[in-house]
């Protein structure tokens, strides 16, 4: 007896076969992190009005949330993971569904960090050695220093006398903790009590001058991949560190972001990320951080994407920029800093005001006056000293001829030093009157 099938069951068997075939190498693509190759077909297998098939592949949807979340596209991953538990809880499969809202929750958190992408200005990356990396921070001394030793990070004050660092702590994560300098030891050791889930790494601190303001990497279950960057504050009333904030796209992406670094007199930062690299490399980026958020304005979809992944810093300059000068003024003013017993010295602004540092000042003009006149006191007590080796010399000199050659360079030099020592007095009057007044009347700032 032959039995009669119908032409539809038989396209439906032969499509089932088919497409069976290609989650297959789907799931072969998906494993080997093939995802563009695999997504299509796994997209392909959801638009199946055979519902057996479906529900046969559950595995699809974690699949496609994955690969959407590392696709930025963060709320198709979201959807996919929620698709995922609720079919795990029609097979009466709580605990596994449950496993899968952590996911769930990840991917919500990232989609709002993305539609609130920062324009932030990235002027400068590198790709470095992973344990090289810190060779790329440039800061000056008024921010602190970073160094690396045994194997870990330490940010030390721009006072050398404080130092912050990351260590394991027994039954959890690594902490945070500060040291104290006394006399040559590292004493006094505490831990920043920040909240934190507790099994998550804490690392990678940079303290801001205030000494109150902290940037460090965690772990933590917030976080949307690998180590995010938070920042977190010491509130005085309560002697307790406040709840830490994550930081947003781009400086955190689904990769590894860490050791944030600001430097306030130069108006510069620096971040690292594996975002995109090999084994054992991290990218660098330089950037000039904005003085309050601000959000990127676009309805560019893929344009907010690529923003946030940072696929190129150019997409981030402003037009009629010069990025290159300001790196290079930058780069000259730490390399021509004064020395550390300079940075810390004592300058009356008014009978209400002493300074003791370049972050004293309010005024960016005020500041750069200062630090001009601090590089002429310099270049003045070099000129005194080879004034002082000239006499000597012109004392000591064999005839007349040599006598009248070093008095016409002792005169140059002696005009030379009047010059330093008016315009030394010019820049300090000028940054007094720009921190007290904001202007200085009738007088424009040297050059």
């Amino acid at each position: 007896m032959k039995y009669f099938v119908p032409f539809s069951f038989l396209f439906l068997l032969l499509a089932g076969n088919l497409q069976g075939q290609s989650l297959e190498d789907a799931q072969r693509w998906f494993s080997e992190g093939a995802y563009t190759e695999a997504l299509p077909v796994f997209e392909t297998a959801l638009q199946s009005t055979h519902k057996n098939m479906v529900k046969k592949h559950i595995e699809i949807y974690p699949a496609l949330g994955k690969i959407y979340f590392s696709l930025y596209q963060f709320e198709k991953s979201e959807a996919a993971y929620t698709k995922y538990a609720e079919l795990l809880l029609s097979q009466r499969k709580a605990e596994a569904a449950a496993a899968v809202q952590g996911l769930i929750e990840q991917a919500g958190r990232a989609a709002r960090m993305l539609s609130r992408c920062e324009d932030v200005q990235l002027i400068d990356s590198v790709i470095v050695d992973k344990n090289r990396f810190l060779k790329s921070y440039l800061l000056s001394s008024e921010s602190g220093s970073l160094q690396e030793q045994n194997g870990r990070i330490i940010y030390e004050n721009p006072l050398q006398d404080k130092r912050y660092y990351a260590e394991k702590k027994e039954g959890l994560g690594k902490r945070l903790f500060s040291e104290i300098k006394l006399q040559n030891d590292w004493e006094d050791k505490k831990e920043l009590s920040i909240p934190s889930d507790s099994l998550a790494d804490n690392d990678f601190p940079f303290v801001l001058p205030d000494g109150l303001t902290v940037y460090y990497a965690s772990t933590d279950k917030s976080s949307i991949g690998g180590y995010d960057l938070y920042i977190t504050r010491y509130n005085f009333h309560t002697n307790t560190w406040l709840a830490p904030s994550q930081m947003g796209m781009p400086f955190n992406s689904t990769a590894n972001d860490y050791m944030m670094a600001i430097d306030e007199v130069n108006k510069i930062g620096y971040f690292a990320t594996d975002r995109f690299q090999p084994e054992g490399k991290v990218i660098v980026y330089t950037f000039i951080p904005n003085e309050e958020f601000t959000p990127l304005e676009t309805d560019d979809e893929q344009a907010l994407i690529h923003r946030a992944q940072i696929v190129s810093i150019r997409n981030t300059w402003k037009p009629d920029v010069d990025y290159d000068a300001y790196l290079q003024k930058v780069r000259e003013n730490i390399q021509n800093e004064p020395s550390q017993s300079q940075t810390n010295f004592t300058f009356v602004i008014d009978d209400r005001r002493m300074y003791h540092s370049l972050l004293d000042f309010k005024n960016d003009a005020a500041r750069q006056a200062f630090r001009k006149a601090q590089e002429i006191e310099k270049t003045i007590l070099q000129t005194e000293e080879s004034l002082e080796d000239l006499r000597r010399e012109y004392a000591f000199a064999a005839d007349k001829k040599e006598q009248q050659n070093m008095h016409s360079l002792i005169l140059s030099k002696e005009e030379n030093l009047q010059s330093l020592q008016y315009q030394y007095k010019l820049f300090v009057k000028n940054a007094r009157n720009y921190e007290q007044f904001r202007s200085v009347p009738g007088e424009e700032m040297l050059e």
